[in-house]
């Protein structure tokens, strides 16, 4: 069988080229060794021991630097693993837990009439008109984007939530006002912190991170067309053609 190519070997590894770790030269076993003592001269001999001390040096140093880099990966792999399962028991399962009881508590009569309510809106007004256009309809009359119901079946009052993925934020929040009220020797707001902390996260798609929440409580839940929704949408058009390209 003829030999592998090296660069045939470096192409079918199952590690990518940023998780290779370093390798050392190739070790000299006892019996080469032994065969290059013999045949070198005797002033030669001493280069020979020195060198070698270089390279079991350089053997040792390369196995504990690889040593410590699967160390450091098996660490943080276990320290997403934790912070992950605090975020599910304290977040995630509490929250989605509120919300079964809260649609379960919902009767099927009660779901059945609020869309007969939706459809009596749209066939009375058809009625009247005899089709709806988006471009000449009358909210007074109807809006086909509003829809006439209450939000209350929606809502889920939860206490404040221990959000692990939070705390180093809201830590760096904290510092970012002690380190203002050095600067002006005074205390600063809340508000005052938040402005300046606003521009540096990176803004996610379907986020509120520029809008605070008595902003975000003025905007009509069921309009689908205000500004905050249109916004939104927008950043989620973005978010999806830069991914692409």
């Amino acid at each position: 069988m003829p030999p592998t190519h090296p660069m045939m070997c470096a192409v079918s590894s199952p590690e990518t080229p940023w998780q290779q770790r370093p390798k050392g030269p190739s070790r000299v076993t006892e019996q080469e060794q032994q065969k290059l003592w013999q045949a070198a001269p005797d002033e030669s001999r001493g280069i020979i021991a020195s060198a070698q001390a270089i390279l079991d040096r350089e053997n040792y140093f390369v196995k504990e630097v690889d040593r410590y880099l699967r160390h450091s990966d098996f660490l943080n792999l276990r320290k997403k693993e934790i912070l992950y399962k605090k975020w599910l028991e304290d977040v995630s399962e509490p929250l989605l837990q509120k919300i079964e009881d809260k649609m379960d508590s919902q009767s099927s009569d009660e779901i059945e009439k609020r869309k007969e309510e939706q459809l009596a809106l749209y066939l009375n007004y058809c009625k009247k008109k005899g089709y709806v256009a988006l471009e000449t309809y009358d909210p007074a009359e109807y809006d086909p984007f509003l829809l006439q119901r209450s939000t209350e079946c929606w809502k889920v009052s939860i206490p404040a939530l221990q959000d692990p993925l939070l705390e180093a934020i809201q830590r760096k929040f904290v510092e970012t006002g002690i380190v203002k009220q050095c600067e002006t020797g005074r205390l600063c707001s809340a508000r005052e912190v938040n402005e300046l902390s606003k521009a540096e996260p990176p803004l996610l798609p379907l986020s509120r991170q520029r809008m605070d929440a008595v902003a975000w409580l003025k905007v009509p839940p069921l309009y689908i067309a205000s500004e905050a929704h249109r916004t939104r949408r927008l950043r989620v058009v973005e978010h999806h053609t830069d991914s692409k390209s």
